[in-house]
This record gives C-alpha cells, structure tokens and sequence, in this order.
C-alpha cells in the first residue's frame, strides 16, 4: 500500500502541476472536497480559539469565557479574513487544495494572569489542541484499520483525494465508512496545517502574539505598526514555508498510519 500512494502522490503531483486549473477546481469532485474541507477547517479554528480561551481561563483570566468564546460555536469565533476570504484565495485563485484560515483573536488580558508566562502557555494551548486532535485521529484511523474490513484498502485512495483532489480508485466502488475515513485524514492534514501556520512569527498567528510578548516596548509596537506589510507578505510566501514544516511532519504520521 505505501509504494502505492506513494506513486499516487507522485502521479498527481504532475497532473496538478501540468493540468488546467480551473479543471482542477471545479469539477463536481473537487468542489465536494472544497466544501468538506471548508467545514474541517471552521472546526478545527473552533477548538484552536476554544482551547485557547480554556486555558486562559484555567490560568486565571476570564475575558475570553466573559466574551462567549468559551464554546466550539463558529459564529462566535467568526473572522471574515480568516474563515472566509483567505481560505477562498487559497482554494479559487492559488488553487492549494488544502486551505487555510484562523479565527477572530482569542482576547486575552495579562494582569489577570497568575503567572509571569500565563498569556504565553494560554496561546500556545491553540496548536497543542490542534497536534492533540491530530494524534487522537490517527489513532481512530488505526483502530478502525485493525478492526474493520477494508478500511486498510481505502487509506490508499484518502491521502492523494486529499492532499492532491485526484482519485485513484473508482470511489463508488469504496465502503460506506470512507466518508469517515475522509473526515479523519483531513483533520490530521488539517490540525498540522494549522498549527504550522499558526505558530508563524506574524502579527495575526499566535507566533506573531508570544514574538510581541517578548520584544521591547518600542520593536513591539513597531511589529504591530507594520503587520499590514507582513500580511502582504504571508501570500506570497505562504506556500513554500508552509510546506518546509508541513510535508515532513505529515509524513511521519503517513508513516505511522501506513506502518502500524
């Protein structure tokens, strides 16, 4: 099975590279994906900003319970830029089948801390929930591996379906849990995206909020000053750091659910 998603991979890497775009885009197959993939993403940003505003909680300030922001509701975590327009841009105009977002800013305020570092542990709560929820799928992904017939087949045609929008194999063809399968896979894929990009020293990520936390006064306010440059700057350069992180780290939970 490993030797054959890896061809998979291999093949639809070219085909994504070389095909049209927009046939890419916007067959009836692809435009299902983009929509799964779009409800996956508003969850997982749901339990990042919930968890984040857990902790903050935990660690002694309420603000954010106080705001409603303790709850996995999306409407209440809701970001135009990040849950709406830049996942569309990265799925419509940069056509990266896996997109990207975050949510509104979990707010938080320091005095309320009980601790000198109490913001800092809150904010790193969000990518801890993301690598958690991450693991715990591909434990269920295991589980079922082991103990349902067919699933171990199926796997074979979930990773290049959601890495790279081409199916392998006649899907019709599949067991009725490969949804289930398909929901699994892309909350690894899309927790370790995430969580990547969200630990990006900008202004706009949790990176960007502990880099703050730590800078002089004044480099501080100069890194907020000029956030609007860096977020021209996350478009271009996105992809390519993105990736530097993201495919090794996938790979070894490819690995993982390939081998055990």
């Amino acid at each position: 099975m490993g030797l054959f998603v890896l061809l998979a991979n291999h093949a639809a890497r070219r085909r994504v590279a070389s095909g049209n775009l927009s046939q890419a885009v916007f067959t009836p197959l692809n435009l299902a994906l983009i929509a799964f993939e779009l409800f996956v993403l508003v969850l997982v940003i749901s339990v990042h900003d919930c968890a984040q505003a857990w902790a903050a909680n935990r660690l002694g300030d309420p603000t954010a319970r106080m705001l409603g922001r303790l709850t996995l509701n999306p409407a209440k975590h809701y970001n135009a830029w990040g849950m709406a327009i830049s996942p569309l841009l990265a799925v419509f105009l940069f056509a990266n089948p896996l997109p990207f977002g975050w949510g509104a800013p979990v707010p938080m305020t320091y005095r309320n801390f009980r601790t000198k570092y109490g913001e800092t542990l809150a904010v790193l709560a969000g990518p801890a929930a993301q690598v958690l929820v991450a693991m715990l799928s591909l434990v269920v992904l295991l589980v079922l591996k082991h103990t349902v017939s067919g699933v171990a087949e199926s796997i074979g045609a979930v990773v290049p379906l959601v890495l790279y929008h081409v199916p392998v194999v006649d899907l019709s063809a599949l067991p009725s849990i490969f949804p289930l399968l398909l929901l699994l896979y892309m909350l690894i894929t899309m927790n370790l995206l995430l969580c990547i990009l969200n630990l990006f020293p900008l202004p706009f990520f949790d990176g960007g909020r502990i880099l703050a936390y730590f800078l002089p006064y004044n480099a501080a306010q100069a890194f907020e000053r000029y956030s609007m440059y860096f977020v021209f700057a996350f478009f271009l350069l996105a992809r390519p750091l993105t990736m530097l992180f993201f495919s090794p780290l996938l790979a070894i939970f490819n690995a993982l659910l390939q081998g055990i």
